[in-house]
């Protein structure tokens, strides 16, 4: 069905860029549950990914909307990591979508309310929560998991849920039944629809616990953030991203809540900044593939800094979760350092640009370089990268084996720290007159990475990877790290695999024999020797 017919229908999509406090158990629950079906899936294909069949696809029949509670045990790999930034930005970028997109600071489902409240109409949602909500005498809730469509007379079709009419149906008060139901649904999920409403008629749980009943009620009453954010530069950000900019403004004072909103109580577990990253397909026996790129998203978090005008001691990284936990300490820079970090990294992608014959492979030798850095600083001697060029030149590469999708996640995860810091960038470009001409020059350089549908992805990353072999990228290599000749010697040995049979053998056990020694933890020392 054409969306373009279907636009006049939809006054407006909004999507959450910011999570209360009160919803970090479930999210950490959701990481630990993530990288546990990613070991399930691993030990499934030790071997590799099972490659696609383009006819299974193009025959296989499609849900609209598949239910999120999906009976299968068939292990199965974790969802696309950055699927959300990119439908918001195609939505934003397409001329026929018809209807505004709004990333709203704060909890997409008190904005719909609110809107539906002060314009009519309906919220399509997949989040019961919103029958909760104060929607008005015409509002009313459609679920994602309820919509069919109609082939004859092309049209969807679904069950309309409004609050006032199950009010009436259930015989309960119009003004806070719906609300008091849920709060003892919450307080025992074993009741039965019957029994709950029985229990609200007779006020037992209101009247017995009121304070626990007010806060609860607290989240359906207005946005947590405040809304006059909502034309602010800030909704231009990722959504991940805008969470870590206002949870930042938020604890240093800077942005406050929504009238009506206790701050006590919505902030008791903000203490730290935490950074919810998208959860990667990586191979779980290998380190996170995060990790390569944390230089440029320790930069990203500096640059933060300078907004809220205080420091930030550490930023808590979220990726990978075996159990609960305060996620990975990253250290932040502090803001005096800013324009050095920024200036080094400026000359690193200009350094990288200027030995290639393709400047859009620049990101891509740029992740390549992070991980011969990381490999470096761990004395862990042949660098994934490295082993995957390897692959390639003698024409063995497997886009679908574990190294494969590894190396991938890690070159998606320095695309993503860069958009990161670029966006940070740009928003404190707004915020801040004027910002230091460094950061402006790293701002308009990283202006050109690619959209969302020209990142890296299983579908290109073997031709990128030829490309860089073929474009000056190994070339580029050797130049970034002349200082050290075994790095030296097994760039050589990829440029020309024919004539160098004798190391075969060797290149089998290179990554558990060969050993480096550590050298600086500085993540851009190697560009600073080259330049001596």
């Amino acid at each position: 069905m054409d969306l373009a017919t279907q636009a006049t229908y939809a006054s407006a999509i909004y999507f959450d860029s910011y999570l209360p406090s009160s919803k970090r158990p479930e999210r950490i629950q959701r990481l630990i549950k993530s990288y546990r079906d990613l070991i399930r899936y691993h030990s499934a294909f030790p071997a590799g990914v099972p490659k696609a069949n383009p006819r299974h696809a193009i025959d296989a029949i499609v849900e609209l909307f598949p239910s999120a509670w999906s009976t299968e045990k068939q292990a199965k790999p974790p969802p696309p990591a950055f699927l959300v930034p990119a439908v918001i930005d195609a939505l934003r970028d397409s001329p026929e979508s018809g209807f505004p997109v709004k990333l709203v600071p704060g909890e997409a489902d008190g904005f719909c309310a609110q809107h539906v409240r002060q314009h009519g109409g309906t919220v399509i949602t997949s989040d019961s929560d919103l029958l909760v909500h104060e929607l008005g005498e015409a509002g009313g809730v459609v679920f994602f998991a309820d919509i069919d469509a109609d082939i004859q007379n092309q049209k969807l079709i679904a069950p309309q849920y409004r609050p006032v009419d199950l009010c009436r149906r259930l015989s309960l008060k119009p003004e806070r039944g719906l609300q008091q139901l849920a709060f003892e649904v919450s307080r025992d999920p074993h009741l039965t629809v019957q029994q709950a409403v029985e229990r609200v008629k007779r006020n037992e749980a209101v009247s017995a616990f009121g304070v626990e009943y007010s806060d609860f009620i607290e989240q359906y009453l207005s946005p947590e953030v405040a809304s006059e954010l909502e034309k602010d530069p800030i909704t231009k950000l990722d959504p991940r991203i805008s969470e870590l900019v206002l949870r930042s403004l938020r604890i240093s004072g800077v942005v406050t809540p929504a009238a009506g909103i206790n701050p006590a109580a919505q902030d008791r577990n903000e203490h730290s900044l935490e950074m919810y990253l998208p959860f990667l397909l990586d191979c779980p026996s290998r380190t996170s593939a995060w990790e390569a790129s944390k230089p440029v998203r320790e930069l990203a978090y500096a640059a933060l800094q300078s907004i809220r005008g205080s420091n930030i001691p550490f930023v808590s990284e979220m990726r990978r979760l075996q159990s609960v936990s305060s996620g990975l300490k990253v250290d932040i820079p502090p803001i005096s350092e800013i324009d050095e970090l920024s200036a080094t990294l400026l000359a690193l992608l200009s350094r990288i640009e200027a030995d290639l014959s393709r400047p859009e492979l620049i990101w891509i030798v740029l992740a390549i370089y992070q991980d011969i850095t990381m490999a470096i600083k761990r004395g862990r001697g042949y660098a994934l990268s490295l082993e995957v060029l390897g692959q390639d030149a003698k024409g063995r590469l497997d886009p679908c084996s574990w190294d494969g999708l590894h190396f991938l996640a890690q070159i998606q995860a320095t695309y993503y720290s860069l958009r990161m810091l670029r966006q940070i960038l740009d928003f404190s470009a707004y915020h801040i007159e004027p910002p230091s001409t460094t950061m402006s020059e790293l701002a308009k350089s990283l202006s050109r990475l690619p959209p969302w549908p020209d990142f890296p992805s299983p579908r290109n990353f073997a031709e990128s990877i030829t490309l860089v072999r073929e474009a000056g990228g190994l070339s580029c290599l050797k130049n970034l790290c002349e200082d050290y000749e075994d790095i030296i010697s097994n760039i050589v040995a990829i440029q020309k695999p024919e004539s160098n049979k004798t190391s075969k053998k060797r290149k089998a056990v290179a990554p558990a024999e060969e050993k480096v020694k550590p050298r600086s933890s500085n993540p851009f020392d190697l560009l600073a020797r080259g330049d001596e």
